[in-house]
């Protein structure tokens, strides 16, 4: 028999599971009982780390009964998971766990269950227990970045998660199973204080990592997950648009899920969950590809009394393969708070359980690096305009002065290319087909770099990135051209004529087959926004027109 309070692991010989066993059996604060489903993985963990070791399911209520009753632990961790898929009583071993006289921690990331967890409060506090869900990377990690980022901020714009493993992490059957099931699913998010409908791994962005300082992670892909943070955040933190994405190390394969996905989202298959198995076995083919860096951002854009509209960011970038441990950092502060009595009785998420100061050390331990820094979001139009921007007609002025995601709707006119050339230019760059009273809508994401547009014609989406170079000037990259745009107030418009352009960034476009702009933003007589755009090519072709006019829309349907 041992004096240390004991902390039974359930799930103990999955990556996580087995992550948190190790860690506690070296911390030597708590007697461990590692459980799981398998003798044989449990019997090889014991004469590794030494811990007493319980076969346990818990779906079977009478063994999990018995469990307990012979270890009486002081507290249980599930690590089992996936949580998306704990059935028609999704609480039922928590609940068992509390009646039994222990304290209840699990690494939860499904938003449901995570939400779910105040449905076991009354039971919590009437036996003086403490039950936290999530405690996990997300929301725990994510909501206590969330508290330092969004300090001294008077509106909080947006919060936006990024998960980023390396490509030679260990997978388990169930991390598989719980992404895959949502890739192509539909779930809602808060996006400008609106309920709205996204899929699972749609929307994709490239991540950008400070860490580390002699080799950053650059340009990995990431596309929308549903965690606990988009129902938990808009709440806490007062937060308009709340986001998480994860992706992959090897943009090809992330690309190939997307693809996949589109099954999902036409409903040709129910869900890629079944095939978790089969791509367990395909990715382990891979490992040797990519690196063993992983990382993780949490960026809120908001307003501030003395700076105005910024941009903070908090990077955490873990090599060695040691990413995998961060999601079981927060359940180790939290066993150490429970020992301490310092977390009071009741069943919630974990957000508010854990600071970012008591994960510091943490971090230090598995050689986690982290980075906080700040920018100023001054429009990227007032930049570039300067006191000119003050002129601009009112619409016009407010279109391009909103910082994080502002979505517009309306209707155009597009009369559609002309010529060979023009027309195989529009198909490239997927400029609006000819067609009258067609529907638009340009969302426009702005951050610290610049600005994504996406221009939707009667649903048919091209894309430009918009930036500012160190001498003021407009830049927007459509595919391998990036064009420097003239910006021009006069008339009470706003111009923008092609100066010059380079293919894929770096060579010079000759100035013989340069495309030609005739293009302005105004406001008509109702106060709206309206634009012009006509693209010629330099042998007189037409690429586009198209006309009409924009008003802010909150209430859009995104996908």
């Amino acid at each position: 028999m041992t004096d240390k309070p004991r902390v039974l692991v359930l799930g103990a010989t999955g990556l996580f599971g087995e992550l948190l066993a190790r860690r506690i059996a070296g911390e030597k604060r708590f007697s461990l009982v590692a459980a799981g489903r398998g003798l044989s993985s449990l019997r090889h963990l014991r004469e590794q780390i030494g811990c007493d070791i319980a076969v346990l399911d818990r779906n079977d209520t009478q063994k999990v009964s018995q469990t307990l009753v012979t270890y009486k632990p002081f507290a249980v961790v599930d690590c089992a998971g996936p949580f998306q898929y704990y059935g028609a009583d999704p609480f039922q071993f928590a609940r068992q766990v509390l009646k039994a006289g222990s304290h209840y921690i699990d690494i939860a990331d499904a938003s449901a269950f995570v939400v779910g967890i105040g449905a076991l409060d009354d039971l919590a506090q009437a036996n003086g227990l403490t039950a936290i869900a999530g405690a996990s990377s997300t929301p725990a990690i994510s909501g206590a970045v969330a508290e330092v980022l969004t300090e001294s901020m008077q509106r909080v714009v947006s919060i936006e998660t990024a998960i980023v493993p390396g490509n030679r992490a260990r997978r388990t059957l169930s991390v598989m199973k719980a992404i895959l099931g949502q890739i192509g699913k539909p779930f809602e998010i808060t996006r400008h204080g609106k309920r709205v409908r996204v899929y699972g791994w749609g929307e994709t962005r490239s991540v950008d990592l400070k860490l580390p300082v002699e080799n950053p992670v650059k340009n990995r892909l990431a596309s929308l997950v549903q965690t606990p943070d988009v129902e938990l955040f808009p709440r806490r933190f007062a937060a308009e648009t709340v986001t998480l994405r994860a992706g992959l190390e090897i943009n090809t394969f992330h690309r190939l899920l997307q693809c996949a996905g589109l099954l999902v989202r036409s409903r040709f298959i129910p869900s890629l969950a079944p095939c978790a198995a089969f791509a367990r076995w395909v990715a382990s083919g891979f490992e040797s590809i990519g690196s063993e860096i992983g990382g993780m951002q949490v960026t809120v854009i908001g307003k501030t009394e003395s700076a105005g509209y910024i941009q903070r960011s908090w990077d955490l970038v873990a090599d060695d393969g040691r990413g995998p441990e961060i999601p079981t950092l927060p359940v180790s502060v939290l066993l150490d708070k429970l020992y301490e009595g310092s977390v009071a009785p009741g069943a919630r998420p974990s957000p508010g359980e854990i600071t970012l100061e008591d994960l510091e050390s943490r971090f230090t331990e598995i050689e986690a690096q982290t980075v906080i820094y700040e920018a100023s979001l001054q429009p990227l139009f007032k930049t570039a305009l300067g006191k000119k921007f003050s002129l601009l007609p009112k619409a016009v002025r407010a279109l391009h002065n909103t910082p994080g995601q502002t979505i517009y709707a309306g209707t155009a006119q597009s009369m559609g290319p002309s010529g060979l050339s023009g027309r195989l230019v529009a198909w490239l760059v997927r400029f609006p087909k000819a067609g009258e009273d067609v529907s638009v809508r340009v969302t426009i994401t702005a951050d610290q770099n610049g600005e994504a547009w996406k221009r939707e014609f009667n649903g048919v989406a091209f894309n430009s990135y918009l930036s500012v170079d160190g001498n003021g000037d407009v830049w927007e990259r459509f595919g391998v051209m990036t064009a420097r745009i003239g910006l021009t107030l006069r008339d009470n418009k706003l111009h923008f004529p092609v100066l010059s352009a380079k293919l894929f960034g770096v060579v010079p476009l000759p100035r013989f087959l340069l495309p030609e702009s005739i293009a302005h933003e105004a406001v008509d007589e109702q106060g709206r926004f309206v634009f012009d755009v006509l693209i010629k090519t330099p042998f007189g072709a037409r690429i586009a027109h198209y006309r009409g006019w924009l008003v802010r829309q909150i209430e859009s349907d995104i996908v």
